[in-house]
């Protein structure tokens, strides 16, 4: 097993931090952070869909209007919490902002299914609204949020099965929703140098974009067309994930258009013994170059 204890005792380092990193190498002590933020996550999903379960278990009882009066008491609850502790940083603070957001999606879902107040541009003032949390909090989870409503305006849904509904006007709007990030990641990334929000950006606008041209891809109409947009995001997405030194954009390249190209092949090639083997054939050249290219990062990383 590879261990730097020998490099760590003959760094000029204090003991307390020697002590630690060789602590470290040999396994003694270790970091439960991503268990801890996963647990705290998934806490508050639970206690949102409680909310939920309740809500509709005892609507009658309860009645729309104190529904929406005490979701909108807890959520100010919540951001009022997260609030006064701002200058601590804890999971548990992260958490319950997280809720408070939830539960202003939940209450103002609710609000428009009872009194149909603003229609769909009730998914436009929440975007808004979460993505002024998120700068004041400066919050990935809000900017998470705020994304994911203003995709739903456009339309976008969040189910996997909007990707295969071939329908292109869908795929325009999801390359538009891309571009809107990709811009906002600009002026974001320019505006505040210290931004955490560059990764979110990253991500969001590539499932975008790469959704958008798949969409295109599986239109018989269209195949042709999405398969060249598709091949022309994956070299920009390879491209900048080398340069980057991001290896993760590399499975959005590879995955994206080996679907593609697999739609291409079902939908304009005739025989199944055919088409199975160039399936079959394209997977096995997506999972080599995928090792490949995992190999590159590691010897650039040693």
């Amino acid at each position: 097993m590879l261990s730097f204890e020998p490099e760590i005792a003959a760094a000029d380092l204090s003991p307390a931090t020697a002590s630690r990193l060789i602590a470290m190498q040999r396994r003694k002590i270790f970091s439960l952070f991503p268990e801890i933020r996963a647990l705290a996550w998934i806490g508050a999903m639970l206690i949102a869909s409680g909310v939920s379960v309740l809500i509709s278990k005892h609507i009658n009882e309860i009645g729309p209007l104190t529904i929406a009066i005490v979701l909108a008491v807890a959520a100010a609850a919540c951001y009022a919490w997260a609030w006064m502790r701002r200058d601590r940083q804890s999971l548990v603070n992260d958490s319950i902002l997280l809720l408070g957001a939830m539960l202003v999606s939940a209450d103002a879902g609710w609000i428009e299914s009872q009194w149909h107040t603003f229609g769909p541009r009730a998914l436009l003032f929440l975007a808004l609204f979460h993505a002024i949390g998120a700068y004041r909090y400066n919050s990935r989870a809000l900017l998470s949020l705020s994304i994911g409503a203003l995709a739903g305006w456009f339309g976008i849904d969040r189910k996997i099965d909007f990707i295969f509904s071939s329908n292109v006007d869908l795929a325009l709007r999801a390359f538009v929703c891309a571009a809107i990030l990709a811009v906002w990641r600009e002026v974001d990334r320019r505006a505040r140098k210290a931004t955490i929000f560059t990764p979110v950006f990253d991500h969001t606008a590539l499932l975008l974009a790469f959704a958008g041209a798949l969409i295109l891809a599986t239109n018989r109409d269209t195949s042709g067309i999405g398969v060249l947009v598709m091949l022309a995001l994956a070299t920009a997405t390879t491209i900048y994930a080398f340069r980057a030194n991001k290896e993760a954009y590399l499975l959005y390249a590879a995955i994206f258009t080996t679907i593609a190209l697999d739609a291409w092949v079902w939908q304009n090639l005739h025989g199944d013994a055919l088409r199975s083997f160039l399936t079959l054939i394209l997977v096995i050249g997506a999972v080599a170059g995928l090792m490949s290219a995992h190999r590159r990062f590691r010897s650039r990383a040693a």
